[in-house]
């Protein structure tokens, strides 16, 4: 047997966990939320400190689950209002209300949860102890989420002819949605997450003491954060996403005609900043090429050669997209790095917090903006969330001139779409004008020969332009960002989920 089976299942059709108070939903329950229903299962019985509590020291040191869930959506949520554990000092009971949202997950398929453990290389596993605690779980979730659970061991085959959506641990990955709590154990300092649990009991059991203060309860703390893919949540290139800020912390306005004049004020402030504060371990060259974007004279280039991708950081404007009636200015950049260095960004990121751009005779701003990093904005997520259909909302500059003709239009953009790495199969359709009505046309110029659309840089005047709208096969979901073109690394042919526009 290669693998622990752990199969947790509801008695009804919701789950109503929650990454925090107010939201956002846990989905699926992570690897640390089973754990703690597993020691709270046990605990109930008093046998945490015997051979079943002494079974999680062994479970907790394994490496993060695969998890399989059923199909599953967001229902509506609720705000109910319940009496405050601490306002019985106020008569009136509506006085002493306090709210509560209801986000619940209803699952669509059969009301089970898997957990899978790879332990082929691992000698002696105390299975029947894990399965005896499992079957102390009484729910997952909330305290109405009332669940029971088995474990067992299985085979490869078995683990192949499981039914449902796959979410896999990425250790490698950060990203503001999507991460998942685990438990954990450090061999050096001995903290570990069952100890912690026990600790934070120990806290809310003795927090009344007879004529003393109440006392303060302890949350649990030791554990790790790890992102979980699936065809749900695939896993996409990371980004940061930073506001455009005045002195007086209102928004700062650009025009989005010359987004490209804000990419290139950012650009030159990452190079300023890496500069004076590179990160260990980097090539000699790794600033000029990564940071800055430049290719080696002697290499091909990208606009030619689809077989070429440069990896380097890519400085997006966004114009603001969501309603009608949206002023479309730029009011937030996102830095793009390449798949698999989240930490070259993140770098990056901490040292451009908070720093003022630097206006050039090009922008002839008196009072440049300051950059102000947001985890969770509504804006940023139009470019980022899963959708089946896409829609450019800058041009897309084509990697070559199409000479008006169809047959090398579809061959320029499909050279595109390599050269920005989309693998998965999808239709297209082009035109001179994007599907958000405020974008700007695909067009450089009018007929009096005066700029009508986007400003570009000078190497990308003489290459053709179309709007794309993109769908994917067989109903796949990418995730953005998506960026595609000769421009994409300073804010040409970005594109968003085509439902960002309020209908």
């Amino acid at each position: 047997m290669t693998h622990l089976l752990l199969t947790v299942r509801w008695l009804d059709d919701r789950y109503h966990g929650l990454l925090d108070r107010n939201g956002p939903q846990e989905w699926p329950p992570s690897p640390f939320r089973l754990f703690q229903a597993l020691v709270a299962g046990v605990a109930q019985r008093g046998e945490l400190d015997f051979s079943l509590g002494l079974a999680f020291g062994w479970l907790q040191k394994l490496k993060p689950p695969v998890i399989i869930t059923p199909q599953a959506k967001g229902g509506q949520p609720i705000t109910r209002f319940v009496p405050n554990n601490d306002g019985d000092e106020k008569f009136d009971r509506e006085k002493r209300l306090t709210a509560k949202l209801t986000m619940p997950m209803l699952l669509l398929d059969r009301p089970e949860i898997l957990y899978l453990w790879e332990i082929r290389d691992i000698p002696n596993p105390p299975i029947i102890h894990i399965r005896n605690a499992a079957r102390c779980l009484v729910c997952l979730g909330w305290g109405i989420d009332m669940a029971f659970a088995d474990a067992r061991t299985v085979s490869q085959t078995e683990v192949k002819s499981l039914q449902g959506i796959r979410w896999y641990p990425k250790p490698d990955v950060w990203r503001d949605e999507g991460m998942l709590r685990t438990p954990t154990y450090d061999p050096v300092t001995k903290q570990n997450t069952l100890y912690d649990l026990m600790h934070c009991y120990e806290t809310a059991m003795n927090r009344i003491e007879h004529g003393k203060p109440l006392k303060t309860v302890d949350k649990p703390k030791v554990f790790k954060k790890i992102f979980y893919a699936s065809i749900e949540r695939p896993i996409s290139r990371p980004y940061v996403v930073f506001e455009l800020r005045d002195d007086d912390g209102m928004f700062f306005r650009y025009p989005q005609s010359k987004l490209i004049h804000i990419a290139g004020m950012v650009r030159h402030l990452a190079i300023e900043t890496m500069k004076n504060s590179p990160p260990e371990g980097i090539p000699e060259d790794w600033i000029e090429k990564y940071v800055a974007g430049h290719i080696s004279k002697n290499g091909p280039k990208e606009s030619l050669d689809e077989s070429y991708i440069h990896r380097q950081f890519s400085y997006i404007p966004l114009p603001s997209i969501g309603y009608v009636h949206t002023d479309p200015s730029i009011r937030r950049v996102m830095i793009v790095a390449p798949l698999g260095d989240d930490r070259y960004l993140e770098y990056l990121a901490r040292r451009l917090e908070g720093a003022q751009l630097i206006p050039t005779s090009e922008t002839k701003i008196k009072t440049p903006p300051t950059l102000v990093r947001v985890r969770h904005d509504k804006v940023a997520h139009y470019y980022t969330q899963p959708a089946n259909i896409w829609a450019s909302v800058t041009p897309v500059i084509l990697p070559g001139h199409d000479d008006h003709k169809p047959e090398k239009t579809c061959k320029l953009i499909e050279k595109a779409l390599a050269q920005a790495g989309i693998e998965q199969a999808c239709e297209y359709e082009w035109s001179a004008v994007s599907f958000f009505p405020k974008s700007l046309t695909a067009h450089k110029n009018n007929r009096e020969k005066k700029i009508q659309g986007y400003w570009r840089p000078d190497y990308l005047q003489s290459l053709t332009a179309v709007h794309l709208i993109l769908r994917f096969k067989d109903n796949v979901k990418a995730t953005g960002p998506l960026a595609i073109g000769a421009g994409r690394h300073c804010g040409l042919g970005i594109f968003a989920a085509a439902d960002a526009l309020e209908r």
